[in-house]
């Protein structure tokens, strides 16, 4: 039988990665929290929530309960006791801050869930055809990369996702490299939570590409970094994965809800661009080639 983490009782040291802008937070709780997920957010960013699990530590003889924020960027954070409501706490840079659950009342946190980063299954059988570059019912697809569409705008001056390409069929079926060279990754989580602002206009922005290009609703993700797509049943959301994958952006998959990265140095023409194309491509191969 596999032992849960929270069921195991660490014992050694927690390493705190705090010094100059960066502090740390340890949450104390009572036996009867064990093993459930802190969220912390920036104050006025509720959606934006990093977490940690409430774990067992035993050091002479004698268990405490707590859980460990190792590295916070310095500023005020909201530390949710229920979906509504938290205690309001400040982190100051290479400074350890402490909040004091044990006696603590109103306080219902649900129990540590696995990340998306980590597969919920195993892979899918795929054959060659069902997977970039080889989209044109197996002949060999072009060595040339596709060319970049130009960027369209409305007359607000927003881009025009859904404009870019004349026939979503040529996105689709362009073939060739992986769409980057290098693989696009999520910001890390200490980037996001200093810059909380700019995230947000990066996270709104990619959700409005994807709604635009797929017709499919975004989900905001708990965690640093993520925006959240959902499809339509856990085998388009398994295809696409392993399809957007090969195009060298990072995926994780929930079930039918995918996760592609962010960041707030996320720019419009660049990172934006990439995850919203790769999307537009895959998706479009999976709803009018494969699916139909």
């Amino acid at each position: 039988m596999v032992t849960a983490y929270a069921e195991r009782r660490p014992t050694a040291h927690v390493v705190l990665d705090i010094g100059g802008d960066i502090g740390a937070l340890i949450v104390h709780a009572g036996p009867e929290l064990l093993g459930r997920e802190v969220e912390a957010s920036p104050v006025g960013h509720a959606w934006l929530r990093t977490h940690t699990e409430i774990l067992e530590r035993r050091a002479n003889g004698t268990s405490s309960y707590a859980a460990v924020f190792p590295a916070l960027p310095a500023g005020s954070y909201t530390i949710w006791k229920n979906e509504q409501d938290g205690d309001e706490v400040a982190v100051s840079g290479g400074a350890i801050a402490e909040l004091d659950w044990s006696a603590a009342t109103g306080i219902s946190l649900r129990e540590s869930r696995p990340h998306p980063d980590l597969p919920t299954d195993s892979w899918p059988e795929v054959t060659p055809r069902d997977l970039p570059p080889r989209y044109r019912d197996g002949r060999q697809a072009s060595p040339k990369p596709m060319g970049s569409a130009p960027m369209r705008y409305t007359e607000d001056g927003l881009v025009a996702w859904n404009e870019m390409w004349t026939d979503f069929c040529d996105l689709a079926l362009a073939g060739g490299p992986p769409h980057r060279d290098t693989i696009l990754e999520p910001a890390p989580a200490e980037e996001v939570l200093a810059a909380p602002g700019d995230h947000a206009r990066v996270v709104a922005e990619i959700e409005r590409g994807l709604v635009l290009v797929t017709g499919l609703p975004t989900v905001r993700s708990n965690y640093p970094g993520w925006v959240g797509l959902q499809c339509i049943g856990d085998a388009m959301a398994r295809w696409l994965q392993r399809a957007i994958q090969v195009e060298n952006v990072s995926v994780r998959r929930d079930g039918a809800t995918l996760y592609l990265p962010a960041g707030p140095g996320f720019r419009e023409d660049k990172e934006i661009k990439n995850v919203v194309t790769v999307v537009a491509k895959t998706h479009h191969y999976w709803n009018e080639h494969l699916n139909g």
